[in-house]
């Protein structure tokens, strides 16, 4: 009987996961690999340094061979049953990866860019009839995806007349690492208590592809998170690999998400074969920011700004490049 093994997620993990899946476990007849998405557009959020610029993102269904992906909204997903309901119809599973890293998809990076792109046009114009204003473009939320999408307008703006650059304020929440604040600050990215005028628009956070209280015979605590097994199964279903997204808001690295992509698929493969699981190490806290003149890496409690940052980052962009071409 043919075996379904079914991915959920938007982010650059997912993607990865199906990678490994497509060179090894997809290839067998019996076996068939779906990546349900909300995009096809695999987004890597280094890339990203101008919110204003044109975005070619590639396809996740062009760098397949052998998984079908399919772009999809997830109205709810069913343990108990294995079974995904989608607004295309109701997709069956044997084993199930589901990420929820919080991600932007394409048309949302669009329309925050013409957001920021009509609030300076505004701006431009009051400024030619010679009134004075002040704005603020404030990025919710203490996530990797959110700070490089600041510092890409931040250096957007930094292009234009000084009475631009005097009137509006990029802001975001600043995290606790305190050395990232600074490099935010350096690269024209300000803290979200800084005070400004209206007009003004507010960046919501980025969302996982469907909310955990959807997720049907999960158990989940009091602040609606997994409660997971060491292997990263909920309780009562080997058959699930979850990554929640409480574990996920500051992770961008590809090279450090491969490390955990490579033991998701070691025990989804395991699981299929009747052998037991192994316990998944997920990463610590890891990001990478590329602001206008440095880039910025953390990876636990190491912080750099300087000549190891750049390395790693080119290390970063080099698997980058691998993996889409």
């Amino acid at each position: 009987m043919r075996k379904s093994v079914v991915i959920v997620g938007d982010s650059p993990l997912s993607f990865l996961v199906g990678r490994i899946l497509d060179r090894d476990l997809a290839r067998e007849t019996h076996i068939e690999v779906i990546h349900l998405t909300r995009d096809d557009s695999l987004i890597y959020l280094p890339e990203i340094t101008s919110l204003l610029g044109r975005h070619n993102f590639p396809s996740k269904s062009k760098l397949y061979h052998n998984v079908s992906c399919q772009k999809t909204t997830i109205k709810q997903i069913n343990l108990i049953d294995r079974r995904v309901i989608t607004t295309g119809g109701v997709v069956d599973y044997d084993s199930l990866f589901l990420d929820l890293t919080p991600s932007y998809i394409s048309s949302e990076i669009s329309k925050i860019s013409q957001q920021a792109s009509r609030l300076i046009n505004e701006i431009k114009a009051k400024i030619n009839t010679g009134r004075q204003l002040r704005a603020r473009v404030t990025f919710a939320g203490e996530n990797a995806m959110s700070w490089q999408m600041a510092l890409a307008l931040a250096a957007d703006i930094s292009a234009y007349p000084a009475a631009i650059q005097r009137a509006i304020i990029v802001q975001a929440q600043y995290p606790q690492i305190s050395k990232l604040k600074d490099f935010l600050t350096e690269n024209g990215v300000f803290s979200r208590k800084s005070v400004a005028l209206l007009p003004g628009i507010t960046i919501n956070t980025p969302t996982a592809p469907v909310k955990n209280r959807l997720i049907r015979g999960a158990l989940l605590d009091e602040k609606d998170n997994f409660i997971l097994r060491d292997t990263l199964n909920p309780e009562g279903h080997p058959e699930s690999i979850v990554v929640d997204c409480n574990r996920r808001l500051q992770q961008d690295i590809l090279r450090v998400d491969q490390t955990l992509a490579v033991q998701v698929v070691s025990n989804m493969e395991r699981f299929l074969a009747g052998d037991r699981q192994r316990t998944i190490k997920p990463p610590r806290s890891s990001g990478m920011l590329k602001g206008q003149t440095n880039h910025f890496v953390w990876i636990g409690n190491f912080q750099s700004n300087r000549l190891r940052a750049k390395l790693i980052s080119s290390l970063d962009k080099k698997f980058y490049r691998q993996l889409i071409s």
